[in-house]
């Protein structure tokens, strides 16, 4: 019979060897759950979300990527629904067997008179209307272009949503739990662009 101290260690190798779950999923592999379908628009408004930055054929151009200039790509969209007052733009990799998405980019606290973001924005914490940029995946704020492994073609979602509200969130503490946290019940109106890139 084994004593109480080798059933406690064995307990505890168990939960240091145990897979780390997803808090919002509770998976710990498999398709990644977007930030779109954890904070589902109210009547399911749709957005419209376009950019020039992704070619006719749904490819990100190189220049908004690792391999190129790594400058953030513009991204448009239609005007929210009534009570809109900030939106936010999230852009995810959801081709990855992992729970959450990798994330590139989270921009918060748009004003609702605003509905583009220009190409190359800097990377900084604030922008000059206003809206402020989280954390990527490296933990830095700004855009982080993509770079998958070579061959691969993976999907980004850049995803847009009004809310009916800004978000009080420190930028240095701004990752996407955090974001998608502070954004929930408050989602007006959602849509997203996928752009696909193949690592070199």
């Amino acid at each position: 019979m084994r004593s109480f101290i080798e059933i406690a260690a064995l307990s505890a190798v168990a939960i240091l060897c145990a897979p780390i779950a997803d808090a919002q999923t509770g998976s710990t592999t498999g398709t990644p759950v977007l930030a779109k379908t954890l904070l589902p628009a109210k009547m399911g408004t749709k957005l419209s979300v376009t950019s020039s930055s992704i070619r006719s054929d749904a490819t990100l151009d190189d220049q908004y990527t690792q391999n190129g200039a790594n400058k953030s790509p513009d991204i448009e969209w239609s005007k929210g629904p009534a009570g809109t007052v900030s939106y936010v733009v999230l852009a995810a990799d959801a081709s990855v067997n992992r729970p959450t998405p990798i994330v590139h980019w989270i921009v918060y606290n748009i004003p609702s008179g605003k509905r583009e973001l220009t190409p190359g924005l800097p990377s900084t914490p604030t922008l000059d209307d206003g809206a402020a940029q989280g954390k990527n995946i490296s933990g830095n704020s700004g855009y982080m272009g993509p770079k998958p492994p070579t061959g691969q073609t993976h999907a980004y979602h850049f995803q847009v949503f009004a809310l009916n509200s800004k978000l009080d969130v420190d930028p240095a503490k701004a990752d996407r739990e955090t974001v998608l946290s502070a954004m929930k019940n408050r989602v007006l109106a959602s849509g997203d662009i996928v752009a696909n890139y193949t690592g070199k």
